[in-house]
């Protein structure tokens, strides 16, 4: 099986671009892959209730779970990562980490103990290092600039499938994991959670074959070198030249991200504790209402970015994610600490209008001030920033403010709404400081890519 066999060529005739077709349905299998990240990495929070009775775990440990555990080594090999992808094919690089961090989820079914588990959640973050910095130096290779803010828009909808699909179908697995223990013998001596991640890591076996078979490595647009030795000087030198503006992409869009991840990883807990729900009805619930909210949210970031773009905004990618942090100080906050289940899940989608348009303005953001030959190292320390402060601190600082100052059982909406508010105004300021020199920073390289 292969691109021309599935009836899509790859490459135009005069090979500057790929076609329009085939780089739509490369993204297609990029949002997939990012839609079985998410549901890999973030399938655990709606399990905490089990997890927490099987393996005698408190919030700490379990918001360590969700954050350290993974973050550790996603973080330590995204620069690596990202100066391999920046120098080498990125589609093997890409089938590897899937194939490993789908083993590594299903591993996690066979835990039996806090350091067992730690230990394969992460296998699974070294495995997903290498998605974003692939996916990212891909998509600017498949698309003129005019065109990658849409792509990366449709790809971030990876974002929103896979955080739904860790509610509904986790929910959705906890349902049916009865009758793989009653029909099936390997499976009668499970528990219901071992089968969820079992069913998670799957699906991603397969894509992984499926993306071999059919991705084809695009040539690299607006690139320098990719002979040169591994170094940090030129990034170095890249930053120097305009602090404020990388400064405030990669700084207010990752206390953003501490929004994300404590709704990812801590709102089932808050449904469940707060308003006494069930783990079911809470997967349904939170999926149902976030899914078609937060896809269309994902689909018209894009398109916003663009559509700002033209019309002389070079700080679009700022814009939108400022609108995402002050959407998660009041909406975001007001889901937490509501005591009306009905009303806390009508703040609940009014934020989702905007979640995801603060990741859209990472990867456009990224896209116009930085060199083709460095984005995926700059997309890696983005990332690093993300799993270290966003995913580590944010999961780490819910679980213990829930353990030590807000102790009782709906103490969690406190600590969830603390998370929301400071890191939502805080990301609101240093998005807008930096807006002039953003500004200068996409100037620049633009007058770079033409120049070459």
């Amino acid at each position: 099986m292969n691109a021309e066999v599935l009836g899509i060529t790859p490459f135009t005739t005069a090979q500057e671009w790929p076609r329009r077709t085939y780089a739509w349905y490369i993204v297609a299998l990029l949002t997939m892959a990012y839609t079985l990240a998410i549901l890999d990495r973030v399938s655990i929070g709606l399990l905490i209730v089990p997890l927490q009775a099987a393996l005698k775990i408190n919030d700490t440990q379990f918001g360590l779970l969700q954050g350290m555990a993974f973050s550790l080594f996603y973080s330590v090999l995204g620069l690596p990562l990202g100066m391999l992808c920046d120098r080498s094919r990125r589609v093997p690089l890409l089938v590897t980490g899937l194939i490993l961090w789908s083993a590594a989820t299903i591993g996690c079914a066979f835990a039996n103990t806090f350091g067992h588990l730690f230990f394969a959640r992460m296998l699974v973050g070294v495995g997903e290092a290498a998605l974003v910095p692939c996916a990212a130096s891909l998509i600017a290779d498949y698309f003129e600039p005019g065109v990658r803010p849409k792509a990366y828009g449709v790809f971030v909808t990876g974002s929103s499938f896979g955080s739904v699909a860790a509610m509904a179908l986790s929910g959705f697995f906890l349902f049916i994991a009865g009758y793989f223990i009653s029909g099936y013998s390997v499976f009668a001596h499970m528990q219901p959670w071992q089968i969820v991640f079992i069913l998670c890591g799957a699906p991603g076996l397969l894509l992984a074959l499926v993306i071999l078979a059919t991705m084809r490595e695009p040539k690299r647009h607006g690139s320098i070198s990719t002979e040169a030795k591994f170094s940090l000087k030129p990034i170095v030198r890249l930053f120097a030249a305009h602090p404020r503006a990388f400064f405030s992409l990669m700084v207010g869009t990752v206390l953003n991200l501490v929004c994300v991840y404590a709704i990812i990883g801590w709102f089932p807990a808050l449904f469940i504790r707060t308003h006494g729900w069930g783990a079911a009805q809470t997967g349904w619930t939170l999926a149902a209402v976030g899914m078609p909210i937060s896809l269309f949210a994902a689909l018209n970031s894009g398109w916003v970015i663009a559509w700002m773009t033209k019309r002389g905004h070079r700080d679009a990618p700022l814009l939108a994610a400022t609108c995402c942090a002050l959407s998660m100080a009041v909406f975001g906050t007001a889901a937490c600490i509501i005591p009306n289940a009905v009303i806390a899940m009508v703040a609940y989608a009014l934020n989702s209008l905007f979640v995801n348009w603060n990741i859209s303005g990472v990867y456009s953001g990224i896209a116009l001030v930085v060199p083709n030959e460095m984005r995926g190292q700059v997309m890696a320390l983005h990332n690093i920033l993300s799993g270290l402060l966003a995913l580590t601190a944010g999961n780490f600082i819910v679980g213990f403010l829930s353990d030590t100052v807000f102790t009782s059982e709906k103490g969690i909406a406190w600590s969830l709404g603390t998370v929301f508010f400071v890191c939502g105004i805080g990301a609101a300021l240093v998005l807008t400081s930096g807006r002039a020199a953003f500004r200068a920073a996409a100037e620049a390289n633009l007058k770079r890519e033409a120049a070459q």
